[in-house]
């Protein structure tokens, strides 16, 4: 298979080559959800048709790398097949699991890389922060909670990623950075001190172990964290969204904890299925504000649980704008269209040569 070490197709990349990153957790819209709710699911086809529109689309707009991350379905392989271009592929641990998108965010900032595009969920989009903090990122939504990516057509993904990466858009211009939620968590009985992140929201549900990862049991969620809580959410977020909304470009976070109290609401918790929850409190948090919070239980993060907790763990919990940096397409687009970076010179029509993306 090549590596990102040596180019497969196309001319030797230099230092300041336009770089673009593709990463495709192949897992993103399959997992548990699907047996318990309504949740629809995003085939592999599907993922391979968004990847070869977004490859086509960063060729066309004359990007000199991309980069793709491969995976144990071979996703990137095959969305390519055929396509002509300067296309390589990363070496991937193949564990099948998050480890590999973390691994190829890591291997794509190592690379001088300057613009990521990622498809998958919530989960798949904290994995890319979790490897690369600072990402220039593209979040297309192809997972079960999609707060964090949105729906963005491939191709047009492609061609802004392509126009970012050769500087022919400021990332300045179209960039703006994502707030986190982050978390301490100071475990005596576990002798661990241990720092998590989180893109969208951090809960402590009450379980004994990690199990499937996804929360289906309403009862069982004791707080949230959130820092994007949109009313039309589904899933943890949309609690907090429908209590103390918080757009993505909002300041700070709320902390919702959960009990009796004097508020009901109706949350969809997953697609198709509501749940009644009872809200003790609403805490809005300012930038940079830390509350420690206590409890045993299991600490879930966008969505997934990850991190057991004993009864006397302490865990600190701020809302910082720190999280990747978030190309807005439509604006690179229009910027680009401004500045006529998709006219035509009569001199090169002739010689030019259409790309299929489908």
């Amino acid at each position: 298979m090549p590596t990102a070490a040596a180019t497969s197709r196309g001319r030797a990349p230099s230092g300041d080559a336009a770089t673009v990153g593709i990463i495709v957790n192949p897992h993103a819209g399959k997992d548990i959800r699907r047996l318990v709710s309504a949740a629809g699911q995003t085939s592999d086809a599907v993922k391979i048709s968004i990847m070869r529109r977004v490859a086509a689309g960063a060729i066309e707009q004359g990007a000199d790398r991309v980069l793709m991350s491969t995976d144990t379905h071979h996703l990137a392989e095959r969305a390519v097949e055929g396509l002509d271009g300067p296309i390589e592929f990363l070496e991937s641990p193949q564990t099948g699991s998050h480890h590999d998108t973390v691994a190829a965010a890591r291997s794509l900032w190592k690379q001088n890389t300057r613009a990521v595009i990622a498809l998958g969920g919530d989960g798949t989009c904290r994995d890319v922060a979790t490897g690369w903090p600072d990402a220039p990122l593209i979040a297309i939504s192809t997972g079960t909670n999609n707060v964090f990516p949105t729906s963005v057509d491939g191709t047009t993904a492609g061609v802004a990623a392509a126009l970012v990466a050769a500087g022919s858009v400021k990332s300045s211009d179209v960039t703006s950075r994502a707030k986190r939620v982050s978390l301490q968590i100071d475990d005596p009985q576990r002798d661990t001190l241990v720092h998590e992140e989180a893109l969208v929201e951090a809960a402590l549900i009450d379980a004994t172990f990690v199990g499937a990862r996804a929360v289906s049991d309403p009862a069982s969620i004791r707080w949230v964290v959130a820092c994007i809580a949109s009313p039309s959410s589904t899933g943890l977020a949309g609690i907090a969204g429908r209590v103390h909304p918080l757009r993505r470009d909002d300041p700070g976070g709320v902390l919702i904890r959960l009990g009796p109290g004097s508020r009901r609401v109706r949350v969809p918790l997953s697609p198709g299925s509501f749940s009644t929850l009872d809200i003790a409190s609403v805490e809005p948090l300012r930038d940079g504000d830390t509350v420690v919070l206590t409890g045993r239980g299991v600490l879930a993060y966008d969505g997934e649980r990850n991190t057991p907790v004993s009864a006397g763990a302490t865990i600190s919990v701020s809302v910082s704008r720190t999280g990747p940096h978030m190309i807005d397409v439509d604006e690179v687009l229009r910027l680009a269209a401004l500045d006529r970076r998709f006219d035509v010179c009569a001199a090169d029509h002739p010689s030019r040569k259409d790309t299929h993306g489908d």
